[in-house]
């Protein structure tokens, strides 16, 4: 078991833009991992969305990218079950193995639910922060599912209610218990706020209201000022 920060070379892998945001949730997620296991990095290394060469070595398409100490590790998931079990002896991402499957739960929920929605009302904003050739990929990549980034903007603010009325249960549980994961904030909590936190670094259009619970405990967990 791997204690001592200072013992361990550590550099993470993350998305790049144009103006330092951080336009990835899944790297987002990794970055509040490490924040409560109070774990530093000695470097992050920034890589656009069409350098794949650049991860090559993880075998892996997308960041994030965790090389810890002799350890790389690919994805969000497995970065924090890796954290979690490596680092044992630090604040619990989990707080043992029920926390961990709700966890799991909120990783398939934004994977397969929470992330493709906000994309649809940020992606075209997202744009203006990423280079040429980034711009070309996604538009490449995610107009096949999404349909013309333009037209996006053109439906977001009729969608929004409804988008807003399905994170009831989200809204209420954090109302009833402070966090997703309960009292003390977990990976639960770390997952659905770095999506949040996308949200507002890529685009200006606001997904939540100022007086909605959901918007001061996702800046609270991001560890921003509401």
């Amino acid at each position: 078991m791997a204690s001592d920060r200072g013992q361990v070379s550590r550099t993470l892998y993350d998305l790049k833009s144009l103006d330092g945001r951080r336009l990835s949730p899944f790297g987002q997620r990794v970055h509040l991992a490490l924040r409560h296991k109070d774990l530093g990095l000695d470097k992050v290394e920034l890589v656009r969305f069409v350098d794949k060469d650049a991860i090559a070595f993880a075998k892996s398409q997308s960041v994030p990218v965790l090389v810890d100490g002799d350890k790389v590790v690919a994805d969000s998931w497995r970065i924090a079950n890796h954290l979690e079990d490596t680092y044992s002896d630090r604040p619990s991402l989990f707080g043992g193995e029920a926390g961990r499957a709700l966890a799991r739960y909120f990783n398939n929920w934004c994977g397969i639910w929470l992330t493709a929605e906000i994309a649809s009302f940020i992606l075209f904003d997202m744009l203006q922060h990423l280079d040429e050739e980034d711009r070309a990929y996604i538009r490449r990549t995610r107009e096949p599912r999404f349909g013309p980034l333009e037209s996006l903007n053109e439906t977001r603010e009729a969608r929004l209610p409804s988008f807003r009325k399905t994170l009831d249960p989200l809204r209420l549980t954090v109302k009833q218990n402070g966090n997703l994961h309960g009292a003390e904030a977990g990976m639960a909590d770390f997952m659905v706020a770095a999506a949040f936190h996308w949200a507002e670094q890529s685009s200006a259009f606001a997904l939540l209201t100022s007086d909605d619970p959901l918007y001061s405990w996702s800046k609270r967990i991001n560890g921003q000022s509401p």
